[in-house]
């Protein structure tokens, strides 16, 4: 037994060195990214560019934990039967020649960067089908310079590989004795490889490593710095089929031409502002729908809302544009559509080219900009989103004390509004703030005593209370008057019936514009729209110029009854006064087509929406 922990302890000191070597490795890798970019890498900040050093050891250290529990299910496997000498020979000559592909593809990434600003990845591997024309743009000097280097990096990485580990390899490694011994020690490299899970996952929390947890910053290229481009390449071929997925139904002219006529707009709207500066605080309710809300249809699980109608201009026929938070959250900050299988906060390089409700507002005056979320924003890649969109502040879960939090999400609701209340005493105005609720999100566990058998009824009335008291606290320190407050949630849900995709109830979400900035009041309107179409409305009552938004509409705009599109899992539906339609795409057939139009033309919108968007998404 004693060969067998002394052979555990020599792979240890080999598994510790090949992760040193991995660690140095791409640390110089991000030197020379930065050095071959620095003409982009002027404008970061230092502590910026230092911070990517230190950001982006979260994903090396996992594709170290990938490495590392390779490394010990071979040699469990090979250690019963051979010395561990030999088996260490081979995966040294293995992680030399991975070490030796990555020393020179990630200096030709550091290059392609800076033409595209933008990692390589899955999606762009059409390139290299044709290697003579992905070359065709480069002089000759610039390859012989290029196979030097390479030559020069190879040599250089070997060497480091050699210096680091040779002396572990050539240690003296004894059979183990026994068979019991032999399995004790497979099994302890099994669990040593089994607790790799953690670096691979970026850590214990329910939020896996994705490419949101490079933005740690407001200068994309040092996030860009910080997220190590093997581990985006392998991570970007996981979702290669969702984003490549396009979908057509019709020629582009044809729903080019559909979608045009359902956008087009009078130019004549309601003005419900009294100032075109109001103080504007954006509440983003957790699963929200019209189960919980009488005023649609609903329980009266959320008395506040109903007692704010009465001094609210608020819309019954607003669907939620799909079903998952990252999607609502999109739609809500971008005025930008999501597809059905494919959720666009996953690619950061994507949402850069989006336009932001906050950037716009920027533009305009509201220079303080506060994002409140009480949850972990490394989740479904949420950082990069708010990050990209520019906040002065950003508060998480990591800004509240432990007994603020609950068990799984992160802070409960109260906290998160007497946060955000807080931070608004202390703006200057006009300010634009955003806070995003959770306590409704399953478990649906609050501190709070029940009131409403159903979990999650229970959850919207607590989140509903802790509205009502953020309100009230606006109201009794005179910051109510001059504000504009827009409550939208992120999704439906399938409520207490639990019902399914082609039940109106399950995307019908609440949207109510309510504060002492309007001059409209206790009026709701019947205008059809989604998240995406908040951007044009506001951006029209402050008059700003809302081009940018090209799939928002404004919904008090006098021309028609307007129109709504919402999505899930490969389906979508269609709702206008006259059309219920919900269609599947797998089965290519309606599971729901409701009309009262006998108007032919307007039977296939919702393909023609739904081929734009798919089509506006591939080019980004």
């Amino acid at each position: 037994m004693a060969n067998a922990w002394n052979n555990i302890k020599q792979i240890i000191r080999f598994l510790i060195r090949h992760a040193i070597f991995w660690v140095v490795l791409f640390m110089i890798e991000r030197i020379i990214f930065i050095s071959i970019n620095s003409d982009i890498a002027i404008d970061a900040p230092k502590r910026y560019l230092l911070g990517a050093l230190w950001h982006g050891l979260l994903f090396d250290a996992s594709i170290i934990g990938y490495l590392t529990m390779f490394y010990c299910v071979v040699l469990a496997i090979a250690s019963p039967f051979c010395r561990v000498s030999p088996t260490l020979r081979i995966l040294n000559i293995i992680t030399g020649v991975i070490a030796s592909l990555v020393a020179i593809l990630l200096p030709a990434d550091a290059v392609v960067y800076s033409h595209w600003e933008h990692h390589f990845d899955a999606t762009e591997l059409g390139f290299l089908e044709n290697p003579k024309l992905a070359l065709a743009s480069v002089d000759s000097i610039t390859i012989a310079i290029y196979l030097v280097a390479c030559i020069v990096l190879i040599f250089g990485t070997l060497s480091l590989l050699h210096k680091l580990t040779d002396k572990v390899r050539h240690q003296s490694f004894a059979k183990a004795e026994t068979t019991l011994a032999k399995i004790v020690q497979s099994v302890v490299l099994l669990i040593v490889g089994g607790s790799m899970i953690i670096p691979i996952r970026g850590g214990v929390g329910i939020a896996p490593l994705n490419t949101g947890r490079a933005y740690f910053c407001d200068n994309m290229f040092a996030n860009h710095t910080a997220l190590n481009p093997l581990w985006n390449f392998l991570y970007s071929t996981k979702r290669l089929r969702e984003a490549t997925t396009t979908y057509h139904f019709m020629d582009d002219e044809t729903a080019e031409r559909k979608f045009g006529q359902l956008m087009t707009e009078s130019g004549d709207y309601q003005h419900i502002l009294r100032t075109d500066r109001p103080n504007i605080v954006f509440i983003l309710l957790e699963s929200f729908s019209a189960h919980a809300i009488e005023f649609l249809g609903g329980e009266n699980a959320t008395p506040t809302i109903k007692q704010l109608l009465k001094e609210s201009v608020a819309f019954n026929n607003v669907m939620a544009a799909s079903d998952r938070s990252g999607k609502g959250l999109v739609a809500a900050m971008c005025g930008y559509p999501v597809l059905p299988t494919i959720s666009i906060i996953q690619y950061p390089q994507k949402t850069q080219s989006l336009p932001f409700i906050s950037k716009k507002l920027r533009e305009n005056g509201y220079s303080s900009q506060t994002f409140v979320y009480g949850g972990d924003l490394n989740f479904n890649n949420f950082v990069s989103l708010v990050t990209i969109a520019g906040f002065d502040k950003i508060i998480t879960q990591d800004d509240f004390s432990a007994e603020q939090l609950g068990d799984k999400w992160g802070a409960h609701d109260e906290y998160a509004f007497d946060r955000l209340f807080e931070e608004i005493k202390n703006q200057k105005t006009p300010f634009f703030d955003f806070i995003f609720t959770l306590s409704s999100h399953e478990p649906f566990t609050v501190p709070m005593e029940r009131k409403i058998d159903n979990d999650y009824l229970n959850s919207v009335y607590y989140t509903d209370k802790c509205l009502g008291d953020f309100i009230k606290k606006l109201k009794d320190n005179n910051l109510w008057n001059n504000t504009l407050l827009i409550l939208m949630a992120d999704h439906g849900h399938p409520g207490p019936m639990n019902v399914g995709v082609t039940d109106r109830k399950r995307f019908n979400i609440p949207l109510i514009l309510s504060g002492g900035a309007l001059t409209m009041q206790d009026t709701i309107i019947g205008k059809y729209g989604t998240q995406i179409d908040i951007a044009s409305t506001l951006l029209h009552q402050l008059d700003i110029d809302a081009e940018d938004f090209t799939f928002s509409k404004n919904l008090l705009d006098s021309s028609s009854d307007g129109f709504s599109f919402f999505d899930f899992n490969d389906g979508f539906g269609y709702v206008d006064k006259d059309t219920y339609q919900v269609y599947d795409n797998q089965a290519r057939k309606y599971l729901r087509n409701d009309t009262s139009n006998s108007d032919t033309t307007t039977y296939d919108n919702g393909m023609a929406i739904l081929q734009l968007m798919s089509n506006d998404n591939a080019k980004r």
